[in-house]
C-alpha cells in the first residue's frame, strides 16, 4: 500500500482529499497536517510515507520551503507533488526547483489525481499537459548552454514520453544500470535536482514537444 502524507491548510478541503484517497484501496493517508512545519514535526525518519501532496501557499511554512527542508533532510527518498488552485508560473517553478516531483491543480479530477500517484511512482514525475503548456508559454525556448550527446538525448526524450527505466532499457537495447548511470550523468551535468528538472529542460530547450 502506498503510504502518503498531504499537507493542506484548509481543512474542509484536506479532509475531502484524505477521503478520496483513502476510498482507493492502494492508497492511504498517513499523515495529515495544516502547514509545512507541522508536517516536519509528524515525520518519523525511520517510517517516510512514499508520496507527500503538499499546498503551495500556507502559513508558518509555505509549499516552496517545506519542499527545500523535505529534500534536505531526507533527499530523494519522498516523491512530492505540489498542490494548488494556483498555476502561475512563478508558484510551478518555485515548486519544481525546489525539488518537487510534480505539480497538481487543486481543480484537477480524482482520476489526474491517481494516475500522477501512478506516475510519481512508476517514472518519478508527473506535470499534467495544462501545467507543461505553461511552462513551455512562459519559460521560453532555453539555450543549450550544456551539449548532450546522441545517446542522452535519445534517454531525455524516451523519459519525457514517461518510460520507466526498464522500459528505456528494452528500447534502446542497454542495461537498466546503464540507464540509470546516464539519468544521473544528465541531472549533474545540466544542474537539475532530478528528473523533472530533465523532463523541464527537454521542455524549455525544445528537445521534446507537447503532443495534443
Amino acid at each position: 500500500m502506498t503510504r502518503v502524507a498531504i499537507v493542506e491548510d484548509h481543512k474542509l478541503l484536506r479532509s475531502s482529499f484524505v477521503a478520496l484517497i483513502n476510498d482507493e484501496e492502494k492508497f492511504h493517508v498517513e499523515i495529515e497536517a495544516s502547514n509545512g512545519q507541522e508536517l516536519l514535526n509528524m515525520i518519523n525518519p525511520l517510517s517516510l510515507p512514499d508520496i507527500v501532496l503538499v499546498d503551495v501557499e500556507m502559513p508558518i511554512m509555505d509549499g516552496p520551503e517545506t519542499v527545500l527542508q523535505l529534500r534536505s533532510r531526507y533527499g530523494e527518498d519522498l516523491k512530492i507533488l505540489g498542490l494548488s488552485i494556483h498555476t502561475e508560473v512563478r508558484l510551478v517553478n518555485q515548486m519544481l526547483e525546489n525539488g518537487a516531483n510534480g505539480y497538481l491543480s487543486k481543480a484537477a479530477g480524482a482520476e489526474e489525481l491517481f494516475t500522477s500517484f501512478e506516475k510519481l511512482e512508476s517514472v518519478g514525475f508527473y506535470l499534467s499537459k495544462d501545467i507543461s503548456r505553461i511552462l513551455k508559454r512562459e519559460n521560453g525556448r532555453g539555450h543549450l548552454s550544456v551539449q548532450l550527446n546522441e545517446k542522452e538525448i535519445a534517454i531525455l526524450k524516451l523519459l519525457f514520453k514517461e518510460l520507466t527505466n526498464s522500459e528505456i532499457a528494452a528500447t534502446l537495447e542497454i542495461p537498466v544500470n546503464t540507464v540509470n548511470t546516464y539519468r544521473t550523468r544528465m541531472i549533474d551535468k545540466l544542474g537539475v535536482r532530478n528528473t523533472v528538472g530533465l523532463v523541464l529542460y527537454a521542455l524549455k530547450t525544445g528537445i521534446c514537444k507537447l503532443t495534443e
